[in-house]
């Protein structure tokens, strides 16, 4: 074992670090002071004396009772002195005058019965509402056959009209005027008259005015009856137009010309018409299927899709087509409608393995699609594409 500088220095440093705790230089301190008390030393029975002395035993003293001092019931008489003169009792304390008593109040003398009545507060007056006349009927004047600004009530039944509405003129007093005796002339009156011509449609009646009814929606008119068609020839029929009703002169034509015609020939016509049926315009479609619809078929659809990657039909672009009732199930069988790439025997596994889908997905309830939507999706096709599957 060769000594390098590095392990001299570290044994000598070791060395001397051991030597150093074992002396224990520099350790050394003054030792702290002590405080010294005398005491001494007494033993066990000595102890119990002092104790003894300032600690009462309860159980040998017992408490005292304390004196319940003797009263006398009998006092004690002095002894009569026979010598002993009379004490006079101390004169009593001059005590104050008595208050006068305050003196009655006098009664109340009666009230006299006054003839004036007692005045009554300010009477509050009720408010009545007056009624709302906007909202009463409205007045109806009565019929009458004259007319005038001012309105004149009906005659008395036992008054004669007078068709001259005259003013009473006062005449002056003349003196000396001989006094005669006019005889009372034949009681006439005014003929009633009215503001405004009133027609019998106004007679008012005791019943509040109702609001009108609107009137009553009018009657289609009758359409006029189509003539008869005239025989065609041997010919396709054109669709029945509706054609405007003729006028009534020339139906009548018609129906003098048709004797001369073969009945056999218009029955012919008119079967011949009646088995062609005309074109009517297709049904509403409804609304189009939304996007989340068409996809969810089309996953429904691709969940029982399958085929060997590593064939040929795999590479084939298989497109069918079928029909679907309102339940959502297939109607009648799957069609082959197109295919692309493969030969024939590729071909064929591609449209049994689309077709195999198809049926195995509509399970038993059918395909989840809405039922208002059916005739978008009542005729289906879709393309089996390895790449993606498309749906039409």
């Amino acid at each position: 074992m060769q000594w390098t500088p590095g392990s001299t220095v570290s044994a000598v440093g070791h060395t001397a670090l051991v030597v150093w705790l074992i002396a224990g230089w520099g350790f050394a301190s003054d030792p702290l002071p002590f405080e010294v008390s005398d005491v001494s030393i007494v033993t066990s029975e000595e102890y119990s004396a002092l104790v003894s002395r300032t600690t009462p035993d309860p159980a040998d003293a017992a408490p005292e009772a304390p004196v319940t001092p003797q009263v006398d019931a009998s006092p004690e008489v002095p002894a009569e002195d026979p010598v002993a003169a009379p004490v006079e009792p101390p004169a009593p304390p001059p005590q104050p005058p008595a208050e006068a008593p305050p003196p009655d109040a006098p009664e109340a003398l009666p009230v006299p019965p006054s003839d004036t009545p007692p005045e009554l507060g300010p009477i509050q007056e009720e408010v009545v509402a007056s009624p709302d006349i906007s909202d009463s009927p409205d007045v109806i004047p009565r019929p009458s056959t004259r007319v005038a600004p001012d309105a004149v009530a009906p005659p008395p039944p036992d008054a004669t009209p007078d068709p001259e509405v005259r003013q009473e003129a006062t005449p002056e007093a003349q003196p000396d005027a001989p006094v005669v005796e006019e005889e009372s002339p034949e009681q006439t009156a005014p003929e009633e008259a009215a503001t405004q011509i009133v027609t019998e449609a106004e007679v008012p009646s005791g019943r509040v005015a109702e609001a009108p009814r609107p009137p009553a929606r009018p009657n289609r008119p009758t359409p006029a009856p189509e003539p008869e068609p005239e025989p065609e020839q041997e010919s396709e029929p054109e669709p029945e137009q509706e054609s405007e009703p003729e006028p009534e002169p020339e139906t009548q034509v018609v129906e003098e010309v048709a004797p001369d015609v073969d009945e056999d020939a218009i029955a012919a016509a008119l079967a011949a018409a009646a088995a062609v049926e005309a074109p009517q315009p297709d049904a509403a479609p409804g609304p189009p299927m939304s996007a989340s619809e068409q996809e969810g078929f089309r996953v429904a659809v691709n969940a029982c899709w399958n085929v060997d990657p590593g064939s040929q039909a795999a590479r084939v672009t298989m497109t069918v087509s079928f029909q679907l009732d309102r339940s959502g199930r297939v109607q009648g069988d799957v069609r082959q409608v197109g295919a692309m790439g493969g030969d024939a025997g590729a071909t064929e596994i591609a449209y049994q393995a689309a077709r195999r889908a198809i049926l195995r997905c509509q399970g038993q309830g059918g395909y989840d699609l809405p039922e208002e939507k059916y005739d978008q999706w009542r005729e289906v096709e879709i393309t089996f594409d390895p790449s993606g599957m498309r749906l039409r």
